[in-house]
């Protein structure tokens, strides 16, 4: 095994991590076979994570990250109505799912939020982009008044139920108007 400085170890561990993921599924994923597919000697990922659940963390608060941007930037592009912003948010949770349905899998697994803070604060970032649509759409009149967070829970609650489904059959319009 080649032992060499890796210039961006810990990012090129998480990404061989999800590969790993991709063909062998969470139980199989080892530290040891991340450093074998880096080239690096088997103590190095020890550098970056304590163990497996710290690897899986880091991919989901990276799943969280991105799944923040790929929402705000559909809720950026969509026109001005809470309608048409909600619909934004959710086709781009359900393109994220797709597209990164390793990530998907990581990020819902349950988790020691104690020791890992900073996950809990991006998964929250997340919802809270949705929370804030349905707040400001109460607002304004156009979404039904009620509670906020249980309007929220179920949106999201449909929203990642239609991406798990179009991850399983792999489709971006399972739930189009067209189907029905």
């Amino acid at each position: 095994m080649a032992q060499y400085h890796h210039g961006n170890l810990r990012n090129t561990l998480l990404a061989i991590a999800i590969e790993l993921l991709a063909e062998d599924g969470v139980e199989a994923l080892s530290l040891r076979k991340m450093a074998q597919k880096a080239g690096v000697s088997h103590n190095a990922p020890y550098m970056h994570f304590a163990d497996k659940e710290a690897v899986l963390a880091a991919i989901a608060q990276e799943g969280f990250r991105l799944l923040t941007v790929n929402v705000e930037s559909a809720i950026a592009q969509a026109g001005k109505s809470t309608r048409q912003k909600l619909i934004a948010a959710s086709q781009a949770y359900v393109e994220f799912a797709i597209n990164h349905a390793n990530h998907v899998q990581i990020m819902f697994r349950p988790v020691d939020v104690a020791k890992y803070r900073n996950l809990e604060e991006v998964a929250q970032a997340s919802l809270n982009q949705l929370f804030e649509l349905v707040k400001a759409g109460q607002e304004n009149g156009e979404l039904i008044v009620g509670d906020t967070y249980e309007i929220t829970k179920a949106i999201w609650a449909m929203a990642h139920g239609v991406a798990i489904l179009s991850i399983a059959y792999q489709t971006t319009n399972l739930f189009s108007e067209k189907n029905f």
